[in-house]
Formats: C-alpha cells, structure tokens, sequence
C-alpha cells in the first residue's frame, strides 16, 4: 500500500469513528426519548383518570350548569396540552 492509499484509508477511518460516534450519541438520544415518553404516557394515564373523576364529581358536587362547563372545558384543555406534548414527542 502507498503513501496515497494509506492516507485515504486514514481518512476514512476517521471517518468511520466519527459516524459510529454520532451514531452512539443517536441511540442514547433515542433511549432518553423513549424513556421521556413512557413517563409522559403514564403522566397522561393518570390525568385521565383524574379528569374522569373530577368531571364524575362536577356533575355531582355542582348544580351550576355555567360551573360545570367552566370546568370541563379547564380540564379539557389540560388534556389538550398533554396530547401535543405527546404528539411533539412521538412526532
């Protein structure tokens, strides 16, 4: 091999570090993300329920139609915020 052919097998080498490197880097992102997901779901499993109770107590506890809408749309929009937050992260 010549003094040519041993530079451009230098190179790529160099090369080849720094794709696997950035490919490393790729992977633990993906983890981190993953993991930020999963919590996010179980976040968003658990305000779901809590709005489910909280609406089953609103039409119990309140007889004010006005309260009621007042507060469904409140949690709904909260759920709302949760969904993009999810959708960013999937997305």
């Amino acid at each position: 091999m010549n003094e040519k052919d041993q530079k451009i097998w230098a190179v790529l080498e160099v090369r080849l570090q720094d794709l696997m490197s950035l490919c490393d880097e790729r992977k633990q992102t993906i983890e981190s993300l993953t993991q930020t997901i999963q919590r996010m779901e179980a976040d968003y499993r658990t305000l779901e329920a809590k709005y489910t109770d909280l609406l089953a107590a609103g039409y119990i506890a309140s007889a004010d139609e006005n309260e009621r809408k007042a507060a469904r749309k409140r949690l709904s929009d909260m759920v709302r915020e949760v969904d993009k937050c999810l959708a960013l992260l999937n997305g």
